[in-house]
């Protein structure tokens, strides 16, 4: 079958979450695939990959300018579809899904709110409580006068997180009294220094999973696919050991709060946590609007999120997958993309 010649643009250019868009588009058996990536740094190492065929420095996406240049964008490369992969990113895109539309450009998003609120962990658990979702017990750092009281109310599990954060940032999980007066000082520093507010939350001791989803236009799922973390770390934030493992009260759990949440169409990801307590699964965040970090397990199962992603971009019908078989785990490394330094300070701006 000859392959239908098709341009698409990635963004960000950083973080590992964007290496197995990359990899599913090399490999499409439907598509011969041109791969435009941009990100607003441009010594972005994965722009620089062999795969990626053109490479654009692009405004920071809170400023105006970004909507603007990501249109010039689309046009000047004749782009067929848009993903990105970047939390912040995605309400502004989807806000402005039909001028994208309109020149020619598919993506496939939830709506904005959807994911502003997902993209805020106060807002999500806050919209959550009134679920029948099971929750980490919460509290806000600046309702608190004393929040060591907390930390002693939870005999020392505690965690600490930043409600904007992503990729383990701002997160602290003490693992004394010292730490945690030490953790509470820096929230407070950084919370005057951008105004983010923090939220204390119980730390749940048990195994980890998260779960990647898809769901097409009508709020159809295409696929839900469950993995246990095994890293050692305590903050598995941007994971770097997990093992497709099918547990459907897990599954359950995520697609209960997707379908809450209205996080339709596009993709997910869901993070939970298995008590050892009383062996049930707790919600601790969802990734709206994007694939996970380590989605490359699923590609490697068979399941083409690309591909599929074009499909439904297109209004087409798409079966739905059933889930992989256990054990195809996703390990995480770290790798060095070597560029002559002129390549870098010459990527186009637009």
């Amino acid at each position: 079958m000859k392959k239908r010649k098709i341009t698409f643009l990635l963004t960000p250019g950083g973080g590992p979450g964007i290496l197995a868009l990359v990899h599913s588009l090399k490999i499409s058996k439907k598509y011969q695939v041109r791969i435009v990536m941009a990100d607003s740094n441009p010594a972005s190492g994965n722009m620089f990959l062999e795969s990626i065929d053109k490479r654009y420095q692009i405004p920071n996406c809170h400023d105006s300018e970004f909507i603007p240049a990501i249109l010039r964008l689309i046009k000047c490369e004749c782009i067929d579809y848009y993903y990105s992969g970047l939390d912040e990113e995605m309400p502004v895109i989807s806000r402005n899904k039909e001028l994208i539309n309109a020149i020619g450009c598919k993506v496939l998003l939830p709506p904005e709110g959807s994911l502003e609120k997902s993209w805020d962990k106060l807002a999500t658990h806050k919209f959550l409580e009134r679920t029948e979702v099971r929750l980490p017990r919460t509290w806000v750092l600046s309702d608190l006068q004393d929040p060591l009281v907390i930390f002693k109310k939870l005999t020392g599990r505690v965690i600490i997180k930043g409600i904007s954060s992503r990729g383990g940032r701002y997160i602290d999980i003490p693992e004394d009294q010292e730490e945690f007066i030490c953790a509470i000082k820096r929230a407070y520093k950084i919370r005057e220094q951008t105004g983010m507010e923090y939220i204390l939350q119980e730390y749940i001791i048990g195994a980890e999973y998260n779960v990647s989803t898809l769901h097409d236009n009508n709020k159809r799922l295409i696929y839900a696919v469950s993995r246990r973390k095994f890293e050692e770390r305590k903050i598995k934030s941007t994971t770097i050991a997990a093992v497709i493992h099918q547990r459907d009260d897990v599954i359950e759990q995520a697609l209960y709060v997707i379908n809450e949440m209205k996080l339709v169409p596009g993709f997910n990801n869901v993070e939970m946590v298995v008590s050892d307590n009383d062996g049930l699964p707790y919600f601790i965040e969802v990734n709206g609007g994007r694939t996970a970090a380590q989605d490359m397990n699923i590609v490697a199962s068979g399941i083409n999120i690309t591909d599929l992603f074009i499909d439904l971009a297109e209004g087409r019908n798409v079966k739905s997958i059933p889930h992989p078989k256990d054990g195809l785990a996703s390990l995480k490394i770290r790798s060095d993309v070597i560029v002559d330094y002129s390549d870098i300070i010459q990527v186009p701006r637009i």
